[in-house]
Parts: structure tokens; C-alpha cells; sequence
């Protein structure tokens, strides 16, 4: 077979590789039942209210990858994998980390190798989300939450930023595995009232629950594709924004290549 038989050209979007990262109780399980046929590899107990389908709580990181294992191996008509979520996920890795290596905590393993090996950890987790996303042709959602840290910006002052509840190890790979990394959160309006020294401003939830697309100083986000700015917090105001940006790609593709 000569190289060339092998080169693939033309685009190829395939099923969505997705984390959406935000605030508890915004909506992340809930816009993920709403994807085709979705099954949840639970670490928490996310879908207690939710009325979708589900393995077993994961007690442990063997049980984590028993449940990718089964979805990679078995037949099955699921056609989307939810991990919920990637920070209980990263939770249950230190313990299997801390038992192999029999200390009590992953900060006895001197110079960061505990989180190296935590890392090490989920790529094994992405090799098999791969697969199915790859050979099974499946969507792969994960859920993940957020907390407020200082952001160290080399041009400009330390300022406060969401940011995924992780080792930076850890959602370092996150973000770079997956196609469309994005913020979910309220829809705020800032209200100002007062003269000079006296003037305040006051955020206002307005209700909405929003899915943000485009970096900010705020919060992490990327899009694969010229997404809106933001998108309704539901899986089919997603997907067909999806689809009609994945449209116009395909067709400026097309001509170009005229």
C-alpha cells in the first residue's frame, strides 16, 4: 500500500468531544440527558433527578474503567457517554494512585508525581473515550464543575477567573482533548447606580442559563468551530448551532478548494 492510499483529505466532524465546565446546579446533567441515547458513568450521584440512563455509582477508579471497558467491548445502542464528573473522576484516581504507591495522601509523593500519575491516569480514561468516539461512533460529554482561583496573567495584574475544579495537570489534557470546551453560567447584566466615588454596580442573574463558547478573562472556553458567542443551555440549541457552523465550514471548504 503506498503512503498516499492512506492520506485523507476534506473535513470530517465526526461525534462531539465535549467538556462543559460550570457552577453547581446549572443544568450540566441535564443538557446532557438531552443527547442521543446517552448513558452516564456516574462518580457522583449527578442523576438522581434526572430521568436517563446510568451504570452504577463508580466506587472506584477499576470501576471507572470497567464501565468504559463494557461500552468499548459489548454491543450496545447507546450513542453518547457522559462522565459525571471529571473531578470525582480525578478524586477516585488519587485513591487508586495513593493505594499503589500505599501512602495516605497524594501530597506524600514527592515532586508532583502523584498528579503526574493522576494525569497518566486519565489519558487512559481519553484512550477509551477515543474508541468510542472513534470505532462506535458515540458523542463523549464530560461534566465538569468549577471553582474561582487567582489567575497569574504574565502581562497585567492577578486577577480571580472560573476555573475546572482540577490539578492543572489534570485540565490541562481536558482541555486540549476535547473539541469544544465550554462554560456554562447564568446570564448576568450589571446594573450601576450612584455618582464618582459613590458609584456601585450590582450583577443580576437574569435567569437564563447560558453555555459560552469564546475565551474570556472570566473563564476557559474553545470551540472547534465559529460557534455563537453563546448558546442556550440545552443540547439541541447546542447541536444546531453545531450544525450550522459545521455547514458553513464545510461549504467555504468546498469552494475554496474550487
Amino acid at each position: 500500500m503506498s503512503i498516499l492510499d492512506e492520506i485523507q483529505t476534506g473535513m470530517n466532524p465526526g461525534p462531539i468531544k465535549m467538556n462543559i465546565a460550570g457552577t453547581d446546579g446549572i443544568g450540566k446533567t441535564t443538557f446532557a440527558a438531552g443527547a442521543p441515547s446517552p448513558i452516564f458513568i456516574k462518580t457522583e450521584e449527578g442523576t438522581r433527578y434526572v430521568n436517563t440512563s446510568s451504570f452504577p455509582l463508580c466506587e472506584s477508579y477499576e470501576d471507572l474503567m470497567k464501565r468504559l471497558k463494557q461500552l468499548v467491548q459489548e454491543e450496545h445502542d447507546f450513542k453518547t457517554v457522559i462522565i459525571d464528573t471529571t473531578d470525582w473522576a480525578e478524586k477516585l484516581i488519587q485513591e487508586e494512585v495513593c493505594r499503589q504507591k500505599n501512602v495516605a495522601s497524594i501530597e506524600d509523593i514527592g515532586f508532583g508525581k502523584g498528579y503526574t500519575m493522576v494525569a497518566e491516569g486519565f489519558q487512559k480514561i481519553f484512550r477509551a473515550l477515543d474508541i468510542l468516539n472513534d470505532k462506535k461512533n458515540m458523542n463523549v460529554i464530560l461534566l465538569s464543575h468549577v471553582a474561582i482561583r487567582t489567575f497569574a496573567d504574565p502581562e497585567r495584574e492577578p486577577y480571580d477567573r472560573w476555573e475546572l475544579n482540577l490539578h492543572k495537570k489534570v485540565s490541562s489534557k481536558i482541555r486540549e482533548w476535547v473539541d469544544f470546551n465550554l462554560f456554562a453560567n447564568h446570564q448576568i447584566r450589571v446594573t450601576k447606580s450612584g455618582q464618582g466615588f459613590n458609584e456601585k454596580s450590582r450583577a443580576l442573574a437574569m435567569g437564563e442559563r447560558m453555555l459560552f463558547t469564546k475565551f474570556s478573562a472570566a473563564f476557559d472556553a474553545k470551540s472547534r468551530v465559529p460557534l455563537p458567542d453563546k448558546i442556550e443551555l440545552k443540547w439541541d440549541a447546542f447541536i444546531n448551532a453545531y450544525k450550522t457552523a459545521t455547514k458553513k465550514l464545510m461549504s467555504t471548504s468546498s469552494v475554496q478548494g474550487d
